[in-house]
């Protein structure tokens, strides 16, 4: 029987044992490498995430003030109009961006489901929801006449504003579903809505957020309910 000379038998065993820490150096780098893509794409979504709840809020804060600056738009139309009726407010909003079309000026856009069954008219057209940077030393409020002196923080002045150039709000009005007839106000009320919006990087989609306000004139004449209204007479917010 021919027996390998010891020699040879511990110098396989040698390179038996470097082979086999070698499968393990490699295991374990796979291993790593597997762990660090989990990692990152765990940390990439959550940044995703983080970001795509920013942007709502952002959206959101937009869309409201939009709906503020449009009540306010309204009430000064109806003041102007020296009434508590919407039907002349629509027809100047129809007139606004479409000259001479009065109640049929109301907006025709893919996306948006206003026709003339259920007209939308633009109160506000796109605008940008901004905070510019200050430099330094400049006022903030161009109404205050002393730089640096209408906000502070803890530490001083407030310069570091934040930039938000990419978000935008736009405000339509709609008449409730008091009658057959969605061009003319019945009962002195009229749906608000108000579309916030954050735009990304160029071909993302963006971000969007839309509120809602029914809103009133007062309870005199042309009072009633309408079918949004779910109390009927029984509502106590003045129907």
């Amino acid at each position: 029987m021919n027996r390998s000379p010891p020699k040879m038998r511990s110098l396989a065993r040698r390179r038996g044992r470097r082979g086999f820490a070698l499968l393990m150096a490699i295991g374990i780098i796979a291993f790593i490498a597997a762990a660090v893509v989990v990692s990152l794409r765990a940390v990439a979504s959550e940044s995703a995430l983080q970001g795509s709840e920013r942007r709502n809020r952002e959206a959101q804060f937009a869309a409201e003030a939009g709906l503020a600056e449009a009540r306010e738009v309204v009430r000064l139309m109806l003041v102007s109009a020296g009434g508590r009726n919407y039907g002349p407010i629509m027809q100047q909003l129809g007139d606004l961006r479409s000259p001479g079309s009065g109640v049929n000026g109301f907006v025709t856009e893919t996306g948006l489901p206003s026709d003339n069954a259920v007209p939308w008219y633009e109160v506000i057209p796109w605008t940008s929801y901004t905070l510019q940077a200050a430099s330094a030393g400049a006022a903030v409020d161009l109404d205050h006449n002393t730089n640096n002196q209408e906000t502070y923080g803890s530490d001083g002045p407030i310069l570091d504003y934040p930039d938000q150039l990419n978000v935008r709000y736009r405000v339509f009005l709609v008449d409730d579903d008091d009658s057959n007839d969605r061009k003319a106000d019945s009962n002195n009320r009229v749906w608000l809505v108000s579309v916030g919006e954050v735009t990304g990087q160029q071909g993302t989609q963006p971000q969007r957020a839309i509120i809602r306000s029914l809103i009133t004139s007062g309870t005199g004449a042309g009072g009633g309910c309408s079918p949004e209204d779910a109390m009927g007479a029984d509502n106590t917010g003045g129907c």
